[in-house]
């Protein structure tokens, strides 16, 4: 996973307004850019493939996002 992507699940994981925005279905690009962190929606793609083959694992939030469905066709 690129730096960005890094930084800004890390500003995610930190930020509970960024974790409200997520779970209302935000378009992750687009609320990445608007929080400083420029990524595509490809390196948003491949970075979550990387993320879950990794032994690093999903984060108690994300795991809630992703088993509720809110992201909406963000990571799949």
């Amino acid at each position: 996973m690129n730096e960005t992507l890094t930084n800004f699940r890390k500003a995610v994981a930190d930020s509970t307004d960024l974790q409200e925005k997520v779970k209302a279905g935000a378009d992750l690009v687009a609320l990445g850019k608007e929080s400083g962190y420029e990524f595509t929606q490809e390196e948003l793609e491949s970075g979550w493939e990387e993320l879950q083959e990794s032994d690093e694992g999903l984060t108690d939030f994300e795991l809630e996002v992703v088993s509720g469905g809110c992201i909406q066709g963000s990571f799949s």
